[in-house]
Parts: structure tokens; C-alpha cells; sequence
């Protein structure tokens, strides 16, 4: 978060009157943080894991926790409508230091984890056995999509042939 340049989405204008304002940049990572540990949150749970959890503390630091409103407020006043460059800035960013190949993408199910063994692929003869029954869907709806959204100028690119991975 620390190489993006968030200015261009949050305010920061000061307050002369009333308590300080949170930082709305720590605010981010503690929602992003608390959708990225837990999936879809209320916001009272995460009020309570930033008064719990030394991880959310941590991102805190030091201020005291957010009211489950100030979240609310902060989400709907300021990230409503922001929220989507705010996200494909990071997927920027990311792509860009990880070199992630966005040329490829595999559909097949294949299940990447850091402690592999050997139940990692537990659907494998079945993938393998259904593999051109799946592209040959996948070809015939992208083909559909194809004719669908001709007019709009754009088209996506349909295989005659797939490579059989084993």
C-alpha cells in the first residue's frame, strides 16, 4: 500500500473544529485488511477486531479504535465509487513487481499452495477426463460472447486446439 499513490482518492483536508479525524489511508488498509483475512465483514465485526486483534492495532498504530459508524462513513462518503481504481491500482502494482504473466489464465482447477502434497490435486483424473468436454464449452460460449458484443468492437480470442497438460 505504501507504493501507491493514494492522494488522488482520499481528502486531506483538517478539521479545526471537533476531535481529530482519523487518517483515511489507515482506515483503507484496516478495511481492506479485515475483507482480505475474513472475506465480507460487518462493520461491527471489525470495529471489535480493531479493539481485539494485535494485527489491526498494529495498522492503528497507536490511534484509538474506529466506531463501526466512522467505518460506515468513511466507506460511503469517501470510498463509494473510488473503491475499483483504488483496487486496480494495487492489481497494477502487483502485476508490475511480480511480473505476473497476464497472457495465460487456467481454468482447469489446478490448486497452487505453499505446502503441497500429495492430496493437493485431489480432482485430477476427473479434470483430465472432462478437459476437452470444458474447452469445448468454454470455446462454443466465448464464441457466443463473441456474437453478442461484436458491436462494441471487441472480441476475444478462440483456440481451434488446446494443449493437453498431464
Amino acid at each position: 500500500m505504501n507504493h501507491i499513490d493514494l492522494s488522488k482518492y482520499l481528502t486531506t483536508e483538517d478539521r479545526r473544529t471537533g476531535r481529530p479525524r482519523y487518517e483515511e489511508e489507515t482506515l483503507l488498509k484496516v478495511i481492506l485488511f479485515a475483507f482480505m483475512e475474513n472475506g465480507y465483514e460487518s462493520l461491527r465485526k471489525i470495529e471489535k477486531l480493531c479493539k481485539t486483534d494485535i494485527r489491526f492495532m498494529w495498522l492503528l498504530q497507536d490511534e484509538p479504535p474506529p466506531s463501526h459508524m466512522t467505518i460506515d462513513n468513511f466507506m460511503n462518503n469517501v470510498l463509494n465509487g473510488k473503491i475499483e481504481e483504488i483496487f486496480a491500482d494495487i492489481n497494477a502494482y502487483i502485476f508490475e513487481q511480480e511480473n505476473v504473466d497476464m497472457d495465460h489464465v487456467y481454468i482447469d482447477g489446478t490448486k497452487i499452495t505453499a505446502n503441497a502434497n500429495k492430496y493437493s490435486w485431489v480432482w485430477k483424473k476427473s479434470c483430465e477426463k472432462n478437459r476437452v468436454k470444458v474447452f469445448a464449452k468454454i470455446t462454443e460460449l466465448l464464441s457466443e460472447i463473441n456474437k453478442r458484443i461484436a458491436a462494441f468492437g471487441v472480441k476475444f480470442g478462440v483456440r481451434d486446439g488446446f494443449v493437453n497438460i498431464t
